[in-house]
């Protein structure tokens, strides 16, 4: 179970990184970045969470 917590982080991680250059190209809107940054913090706080509590 320890490496599906561990691939969501990688992924997320990835999806952030991602987004973060489509927006510095000026094609992602800030409210969306917003959005999308704030939903993927969320989601990589709560795998931590849940990677520790399996630990």
């Amino acid at each position: 179970m320890t490496w599906l917590y561990l691939v969501v982080m990688i992924f997320s991680a990835l999806t952030l990184y991602f987004t973060y250059g489509e927006y510095k190209q000026n094609r992602f809107s800030k409210k969306a970045f917003t959005l999308v940054s704030i939903m993927e913090a969320v989601v990589i706080v709560a795998t931590v969470v849940m990677l520790i509590m399996s630990l």
